[in-house]
């Protein structure tokens, strides 16, 4: 009795992750690494869009211009911030990704770079985020 007062809390962390462990191994539903189900829209295309899709969108949108080129199109201005994708994870900078209650769509000139930057925010658990397609750009106008 004195050596399971004396060592409860080893006793009790041992059997704590010896059943995760159990749990873990019988079960193929918990902690399952979820890539596939993350990668989906990117797989299927749908979190690609056009210029033309965004006024369909509903809610507050956000389209964040990731390179360094600005934005000229005079309809897209007042949604737009410009970010550096280096700071993107920056503690500001998600605070107002996440606070957005509509899609955010990512933009960049280079299309791997935008890519890049949903996959990372689409893992985090973001939802909503779509990337605006480098066929209709939006700066030639």
């Amino acid at each position: 009795m004195k050596f399971l007062k004396q060592n409860w809390l080893v006793i009790s962390i041992f059997l704590l992750v010896s059943l995760l462990v159990l749990i873990r191994t019988f079960s193929h539903k918990n902690f399952r690494y979820d890539a596939v189900k993350w990668a989906a829209p990117s797989a299927l295309g749908t979190n690609i869009l056009t210029e033309d899709q965004i006024p369909a969108l509903s809610g507050d949108k956000l389209l964040i211009n990731l390179g360094n080129k600005a934005i000229s199109n005079q309809q897209f201005r007042d949604i737009t911030l410009d970010i550096n994708p280096e700071s993107l994870l920056e503690k500001t900078n998600l605070k107002l990704i996440r606070r957005n209650k509509g899609p955010v769509i990512l933009y960049s000139e280079e299309s791997s770079v935008s890519a890049r930057i949903w996959m990372v925010l689409s893992e985090m658990g973001l939802k909503n985020i779509y990337i605006l397609s480098n066929d209709a750009t939006i700066n030639n106008r």
